[in-house]
């Protein structure tokens, strides 16, 4: 179904406002608190919203509810315990369009998770469902609010399997001195496959590993490899790392792959566009407990472009809740077809 721009954004910004306005005096009361989820038996129902403003330089701008999401968890017993995500996604917007590098213009209902957690031991959990990869760590987090910008480097969800139906094996150290590790397989084409605009390429065949070595409590520094057949014909490997460091009021996150084709039919690619290649650096400054600044620069050499992309943003957040969180800003390019469109981006993005 297809919503006028103004209406959507007009609904999103009064059921942020409601929500946000009204959990505080429960929260106070003791009966619900802001991103916490509601309780009905073994199962807890939350979720988030995003609703995103952009003014970019070359194009309208726009005020739309970027996502919003529904989980569903339950905790059933050692060996059932589902996990569902819905997600109303892909809603009209110029400036989100050109940010993703889609034309879209329609809201979709997605399911963007659908999977069982079984757990074999402390350490062991057996995976089985629809899950997203956990290629860096961004995109396993992704929630707007939990993530550190509005705009998403490319690198974090460009040109590979973000998903994964089938199964994986997760392993966490009880003591916490070991690596975190995950391997997973899907054995054929992806479940409920996100519509074209919102993914253009299709995966089958996916098979992947990501290990996360602890560098203290919080921070860490993580390995990621991937293969899949694209349904063109052609497979791909990536490789990526990913890092999390922390030092007092600083904080530094970086994410880089590089992948490569094979099996391309002749003269699809050039021999020298077979290889992708791009990361990104963002430093954080806490000024307290509710303001962050913020930056981050990012390199993508895609396959398509003549050189490499090159951007850089700035930006401030403000929390005034832990759940609730308004950031605020400005991305410029400086090289190369850009991925993100440059101008002033915003966003207020709660969990609920």
């Amino acid at each position: 179904m297809r919503r006028s721009r103004g209406g959507t954004a007009g609904l999103a910004a009064l059921l942020l406002l409601a929500v946000a306005c009204g959990a505080a005096p429960a929260s106070r009361a003791g009966t619900y608190d802001l991103g916490q989820g509601v309780d009905l038996g073994p199962f807890n129902v939350s979720g988030y919203a995003n609703l995103v403003g952009g003014l970019p330089a070359h194009a309208s701008s726009s005020v739309v509810l970027d996502d919003l999401s529904i989980f569903v968890t339950g905790h059933l017993g050692r060996f059932v315990n589902p996990f569902t995500e819905v997600e109303l996604s892909g809603i009209g917007s110029d400036a989100l369009a050109q940010r993703e590098g889609t034309g879209r213009g329609d809201e979709y209902l997605v399911l963007e998770r659908l999977y069982n957690d079984s757990y074999l031991t402390d350490a062991f959990t057996l995976r089985v469902g629809k899950m997203l990869t956990p290629v860096g760590a961004w995109n396993v987090i992704h929630a707007a609010p939990l993530v550190l910008t509005t705009v998403r480097p490319a690198v974090t969800y460009r040109d590979f399997s973000e998903y994964v139906a089938g199964f994986s094996l997760l392993y966490r150290d009880p003591e916490g001195q070991l690596p975190d590790t995950q391997i997973y397989w899907q054995p054929g084409k992806e479940l409920a496959a996100r519509p074209n605009p919102l993914q253009p390429h299709r995966y089958r065949g996916v098979a992947g590993a990501h290990v996360s070595f602890p560098v203290s409590l919080l921070d860490r520094i993580g390995f990621s490899v991937q293969h899949e057949k694209i349904l063109d014909g052609r497979e791909q490997t990536l490789v990526g790392s990913d890092l999390q460091y922390s030092l007092g009021r600083v904080s530094v996150q970086a994410e880089g792959t590089y992948s490569t084709f094979s099996g391309a039919a002749p003269g699809l690619y050039p021999a020298e566009r077979r290889n992708q290649f791009g990361g990104y650096l963002s430093t954080t400054y806490s000024l307290d407990d509710k303001w962050s600044v913020y930056t981050w620069y990012e390199g993508f050499a895609f396959r398509a472009g003549s050189s490499p992309a090159q951007d850089a943003l700035a930006g401030i957040s403000f929390k005034p809740r832990p759940a609730l969180v308004l950031k605020f800003e400005y991305l410029e390019n400086f090289g190369g077809a850009p991925v993100n469109p440059r101008g002033l981006f915003t966003s207020i993005s709660m969990l609920f």
